[in-house]
């Protein structure tokens, strides 16, 4: 049997007899993000409160949180709130030093009223060349014309910096300060290439916990939450002597 699960205002919209319903429908639901077939727990996502119908979607409680959320159009360029959180190089992974994005409030569209729920960056993420990912040991394609620029910055606290991510058109994907681990910096320039990952993953941005992170994102992977790609990183002066040969 499955269990539904509902936040507060998601019982608010929905009432008694939605609520009844949506217990009854879960029992044989796929989930809207990932599509796979939902068996344990399942969470109430209600899209469509403002207007005259309400339609209802369920998902597994690693891909989305029960919410009353609103449908978008699929984005051609990221949205401001996005969180970054950086990782040093996977235990028995690719060596590389990781960054894990995702948006601080999930946005969806779905196309058809019977179409699953699809985060509205995976679109524009998927034209740009990332690939969806089932462990952390993939090796994800490289795309050579985005960058990352990482920066150590006086002023901000020791193992913080700023950080920029600049996609094939040099329009921004991600600007802000980040939480960096000791040599992360180091050993992405030395390297010159980082592993962005983007997906639901529930990373804390703060957390040294680096162990617990680790298996959140793993987790996410194996789940099908995530795309990867292998990015270039430089710091800002190899930026602009790159920019000026062009």
């Amino acid at each position: 049997m499955v269990t539904v699960q509902m936040n507060p205002e998601v019982q608010r919209v929905l009432g008694p007899e939605g609520m009844a319903q949506a217990r009854r429908e879960a029992q044989r639901a796929d989930c809207a993000t990932c599509t796979k077939r939902i068996t344990g727990r399942a969470n109430v996502v209600v899209t469509g409160a403002g207007g005259m119908q309400v339609r209802v979607y369920f998902t597994h409680p690693g891909c989305m949180a029960s919410s009353v959320t609103e449908l978008r159009e699929p984005s051609d360029s990221p949205a401001d709130d996005m969180r970054m959180v950086s990782l040093p190089p996977l235990p028995g992974g690719h060596g590389r030093a990781v960054l894990v994005a995702q948006l601080e409030s999930p946005q969806y569209f779905a196309d058809t009223p019977a179409a699953e729920l699809t985060d509205v960056l995976a679109p524009y993420l998927l034209r740009q060349g990332f690939e969806p990912v089932g462990d952390t040991a993939t090796e994800p394609p490289l795309l050579e014309r985005w960058v990352a620029v990482p920066a150590q910055v006086p002023g901000i606290e020791t193992g913080g910096g700023l950080l920029t991510v600049l996609d094939d058109q040099a329009e921004v994907f991600f600007t802000g300060p980040v939480f960096t681990p000791a040599r992360w910096r180091r050993t992405a320039l030395e390297s010159g290439q980082c592993t962005l990952y983007y997906g639901p993953t529930e990373l804390d941005p703060a957390s040294r916990d680096f162990p617990t992170q680790y298996r959140l994102l793993e987790d996410a992977a194996q789940d099908g939450r995530l795309l990867a790609a292998r990015v270039p990183c430089m710091d800002r002066a190899r930026l602009r002597a790159a920019a000026a040969n062009e």
